[in-house]
């Protein structure tokens, strides 16, 4: 009975704090948001949609990056990141070395 009890308490506490935990991690996106800038970046080499795919994951693992959109069609990957928390260069050098070539830069109106 006493090791079911201190289960029960055990799992509502780490219910608790996964609570606690999710809402810092609400708030600390909305300040993000604002600083948040929307750039398309050419990239050469995807001929597939599994290159697609590794693009996608490389991006969206990058800390400061907040919404990924790889498109093999146009050759580019659509991005909303934090210029505070991730540079571009870094973007670009994350992209070259998974084996694709990056290009152009350009920035898009929010």
């Amino acid at each position: 009975m006493k090791t079911v009890f201190n289960s029960s308490l055990l799992l509502l506490f780490m219910l608790l704090m996964g609570c606690a935990e999710n809402s810092n991690k609400s708030k600390q996106t909305d300040i993000n948001q604002a600083d948040n800038v929307s750039v398309e970046i050419s990239i050469e080499g995807m001929s597939c949609m599994s290159c697609v795919a590794n693009v996608q994951k490389t991006l969206s693992d990058l800390n400061g990056i907040n919404e990924v959109k790889v498109s093999l069609e146009n050759k580019n990957a659509t991005l909303h990141y934090n210029p505070n928390i991730i540079s571009i260069d870094k973007i670009k050098q994350s992209i070259n070395e998974i084996g694709y070539n990056t290009g152009t830069v350009k920035k898009l109106s929010q």
